[in-house]
């Protein structure tokens, strides 16, 4: 569930200076206060030809100005990837009080890579913003077979980040990625996340993973048919552990999902696929730490198959099951409709 530590960190700082520190143009349009168009820095949408390098600049110059509004217009921005053996660096926000404001119409569309590490959008600066438009995936088109973790959005060791009114559909791996660069929980995870008002779809590992990450809310989505490479859920909730372990800093604490409606490709598998929603840790039979506290589930319709094999302190309030609740961890259920209710 995670993306690799190491590599990406030198990867940042390898290509630092190619691709944040070209000059600006220098017939770039004198923009207004806070407000940055991506145009201004060699973006042009619909030509077929990469914008990362152009959003990455306009990023650059937002983040110089201490932070800004990054206006991006109708049509196709093509996001390639850097590609270095397999790990990849597409839009990075490192710089903190980013905003990305898209039309309904803007359409950040993934180039046909080889690479099976990377983020389309990979945030880690803290009060970031995006609203509007659709993030696009290569999962139609992949070039390579190896790795899953050709991600939608990541938001990564950060906090204060705002994803609303956005399609997220047909990626590599994750629709929308909530962990760490680390996985030792010695960085701090990401926290004060909401994601409001989204589609999240048709991602070829889960839609919606939850890996180091406090304080999220999930609130007015429609997320659905997750599928191609394990564990295909519609929110996955799951650390990453060694041998069942988790570091204490790395349990997800204080998620709320509400107002969400949530369906699987399938009934879930014997091997844990294919749940609607599923609070997990892997190694429950043998090491059943916990990975997930105080998750309020309220007005939430799963049409697939739930699990809660891990989490402290879980409740489902006013919530519609249509399939199978595989409760390990004596789950709070109030006003809910369960097709299935299974304890163990």
């Amino acid at each position: 569930m995670r993306l690799k530590r190491t590599s990406l960190l030198f990867i940042a700082a390898a290509v630092a200076a190619p691709l944040f520190s070209i000059a600006v143009p220098v017939n770039a349009d004198v923009k207004a206060a806070g407000e940055f168009k991506p145009e201004d820095y060699g973006a042009v949408a619909n030509d077929g030809k990469g914008d990362t390098e152009a959003i990455n600049r306009t990023i650059d110059a937002a983040g110089e100005a201490g932070g800004g509004t990054i206006v991006f217009g109708a049509g196709t921005y093509d996001i390639d990837v850097i590609d270095f053996h397999g790990t990849a660096v597409a839009v990075n926000v490192t710089k903190p009080n980013i905003s990305f404001e898209l039309t309904n119409s803007t359409v950040f569309k993934v180039v046909p890579t080889s690479a099976g590490e990377f983020c389309a959008i990979d945030v880690k600066g803290d009060n970031f913003r995006i609203s509007g438009g659709s993030i696009v995936g290569d999962r139609s088109n992949h070039k390579g077979s190896d790795g899953a973790d050709g991600h939608g959005i990541g938001v990564r060791d950060c906090k204060n980040v705002q994803i609303s009114n956005l399609t997220v559909s047909d990626n590599w791996g994750d629709g929308i990625y909530l962990g760490s660069v680390q996985s030792d929980g010695s960085y701090p995870g990401c926290s004060y996340v909401t994601v409001t008002n989204c589609v999240v779809k048709n991602n070829r590992r889960n839609n919606i993973a939850i890996v180091d990450a406090d304080h999220v809310v999930i609130d007015g989505c429609n997320i659905s048919g997750a599928n191609g490479a394990s564990p295909q859920c519609g929110i996955l909730i799951e650390p990453n552990t060694n041998q069942g372990n988790v570091p204490k800093k790395a349990v997800c604490s204080a998620i709320e999902i509400k107002n969400t409606t949530v369906k699987s490709k399938k009934a879930h598998q014997k091997n844990g696929q294919f749940f609607a929603l599923n609070i997990l840790n892997p190694y429950y039979q043998s090491n059943n730490k916990v990975v997930a506290k105080n998750v309020k589930i309220t007005k939430c319709t799963f049409k697939g198959d739930v699990g809660n094999y891990s989490g402290k302190s879980v409740t489902f309030n006013k919530c519609k099951i249509k399939g199978t609740f595989y409760d390990h961890k004596n789950t709070k259920l109030k006003k809910c409709t369960i097709k299935n209710n299974y304890k163990f």
